[in-house]
């Protein structure tokens, strides 16, 4: 038998005025549709698919396995751009997968822009989530925050990425990835509006 890992306090969701708060505030951020996903706004309870993925060999190609504290410090920044930037954490719903994933757009510290990410349940791998869910980021960057463009950053090693990089029509930016702190470990991928499509 597997001890469950016990939770912090402030993983736990505490009924009452602040989760009402927290509710309506969550209710403002965009959610977007697809043929089988919806992109919504990250709630307390998808932290423990988060941190499953960044606590796992899943994240190596994105730094980590992090500690469980590390994944917290992430999914609350990623969380809080909403509020300072008006993009951010989408978790991604499936029809049969609640917490399916998550996708991004969002900034690290040293990003020199912001970045379209996305990371998935190992559960979740297989079924073209992955696609469809950074299409809909993706076109509402484009469409709804009318960017010019938007990069992905992606580690040289991971191929399954580049794939999806490729198939979203996405281009190798050498001038972004000149200007990235990585020393030549980390691709830029540049998005255009609607991609190959």
């Amino acid at each position: 038998m597997t001890d469950k890992p016990t939770l912090a306090p402030c993983e736990k969701h505490r009924p009452g005025p602040a989760a009402r708060q927290a509710a309506r505030l969550g209710g403002k951020i965009p959610s977007l549709d697809t043929r089988r996903l919806q992109l919504r706004a990250p709630r307390i309870y998808d932290f423990k698919a988060y941190a499953k993925i960044m606590e796992s060999d899943r994240s190596i190609l994105m730094g980590g396995p992090f500690t469980r504290a590390e994944a917290w410090a992430e999914f609350t920044g990623y969380s809080a751009l909403w509020l300072l930037h008006g993009h951010g954490l989408w978790t991604i719903d499936a029809q049969t997968t609640p917490s399916a994933g998550f996708v991004l757009l969002g900034y690290e510290y040293e990003d020199p822009e912001a970045e379209l990410g996305i990371f998935l349940t190992e559960e979740a791998e297989g079924h073209g989530y992955a696609e469809e869910a950074m299409i809909a980021a993706r076109d509402y960057a484009f469409d709804a925050l009318k960017w010019d463009s938007v990069a992905s950053f992606v580690d040289p090693d991971n191929d399954r990425c580049i794939r999806l990089m490729e198939k979203l029509g996405a281009a190798r930016d050498n001038a972004l990835e000149a200007t990235l702190s990585s020393d030549g470990h980390t691709y830029a991928y540049r998005h255009s509006a609607k991609g190959a499509s």
